[in-house]
């Protein structure tokens, strides 16, 4: 997946509309590419929402895990 990095300033209004048409091309490339798996255009439809709407909801809740090692040889804070 090759997703260009944003041209314009975070406070530039034509930012949104660029990272729109962006994601508006990556989503039609994933639908055709599970439509050709197999899935149906309407199971791929609504599945890219739930994704997209669980997204906004995990970011949301404001409660974005630490990532932590596989083999726990980091201390997590609280644990010093």
């Amino acid at each position: 997946m090759n997703i260009s990095p944003p041209t314009f300033d975070i406070d530039d209004v034509r930012r949104a509309n660029e990272c729109a048409c962006a994601f508006d091309h990556l989503t039609k490339q994933v639908a055709i590419e599970a439509v050709n798996a197999g899935w149906l255009e309407g199971e791929v439809a609504l599945a890219l929402a739930d994704a997209a709407e669980r997204y906004v909801m995990h970011i949301a809740a404001g409660t974005h895990a630490v990532p932590v090692a596989a083999n726990c040889n980091t201390v997590r804070a609280g644990e010093a």
